[in-house]
């Protein structure tokens, strides 16, 4: 396996850590696996170790649950990206290599460099505009990958 696929798959990670409770490593997995990563149980433990991801208690109708989280230090970064898309993307939509993400009027910059700040190493790059974003990605095969992370962040506010 190269380094790009275990980049794209951590980065996939910390969006899915940052959108929604993810309570096991099997939870996880299978979510990667609808993200299109094939992953094994050693692979994910890995993964959670090198991330630094913190298991912390959750309550959910008295039962104790635990979910993972984003360590400290890398939640800042996330939680822009997070807070900007889920405020102000308003539709998501693609084609081959191409995302475009609607906003409103004068808000597609300000998520543009928030995406290119994020640096997932999926995306070429973006061109914001007054209300859209296209967003370019490396291969056509990552695209339902990246829209699937912008509707997470988008529908976890």
């Amino acid at each position: 396996m190269n380094n790009a696929t275990k980049d794209r798959r951590q980065r996939a990670i910390l969006t899915l850590v940052s959108t929604r409770p993810v309570r096991s490593q099997e939870e996880l997995a299978s979510l990667l696996e609808h993200q299109g990563f094939e992953t094994t149980q050693a692979t994910i433990s890995r993964d959670i170790k090198d991330l630094g991801l913190a298991k912390v208690p959750m309550k959910d109708d008295g039962a104790h649950l635990f979910k993972y989280v984003i360590p400290a230090a890398d939640r800042a970064f996330s939680s822009r990206l997070h807070r900007l898309v889920a405020e102000l993307v308003i539709s998501i939509k693609s084609s081959l290599n191409q995302i475009v993400l609607r906003t409103p009027p004068g808000s597609a910059m300000m998520v543009a460099a928030a995406i290119d700040e994020a640096q997932w190493p999926e995306i070429i790059g973006t061109i914001g505009g007054d209300d859209t974003i296209l967003v370019i990605a490396a291969d056509p095969k990552d695209t339902p990958i990246l829209v699937q992370r912008f509707t997470d962040l988008r529908e976890s506010q």
